[in-house]
């Protein structure tokens, strides 16, 4: 038997081959992880306008609030100084390409304002700190980049 290539051969193959190229997409898609920025990022889009007030009240800070790193190893965390002794928080270290090496860490300054917070278990790359704390009546927050090496 000889199979003759018509119109309606090139049609069943293009359909074969499209179908073939799709089954092998979906199945590379459905191995690869997939890493929301939150598990929570619903309810935090919900707060998204107390972030805003607390970030508007962290710019009318003087001094204002900084992350310092002295080298690859370390970052000092230096807030105003009247604030050192009732700031309350947390400090978290975020990881944006996984999701599950976030670390956190509350707030524990000294008289002066500031914090040394260790990054030797933490992977090389860029992280971001965020820093929310609450100091008389008000909300703050405080984010900025961090290398570690």
């Amino acid at each position: 038997m000889r199979i003759t290539f018509n119109w309606g051969t090139g049609i069943a193959l293009v359909y074969t081959a499209f179908a073939v190229a799709t089954a092998g997409f979906v199945t590379f898609a459905m191995g690869r992880s997939v890493d929301l920025v939150s598990a929570d990022y619903y309810a935090q889009s919900l707060q998204q306008n107390e972030k805003m007030d607390a970030e508007r009240n962290t710019l009318r800070l003087r001094p204002a609030p900084s992350a310092a790193q002295p080298d690859g190893r370390m970052v000092v965390l230096s807030l105003p100084a009247d604030q050192g002794g009732s700031a309350r928080g947390l400090a978290t270290l975020y990881r944006p390409s996984d999701a599950t090496a976030d670390v956190s860490v509350p707030l524990a300054l000294d008289g002066s304002g500031h914090q040394r917070i260790s990054l030797e278990n933490l992977v090389a790359g860029v992280w971001i700190l965020k820093v929310r704390w609450s100091a008389g009546s008000r909300d703050y927050y405080f984010e900025q980049p961090v290398l570690v090496q």
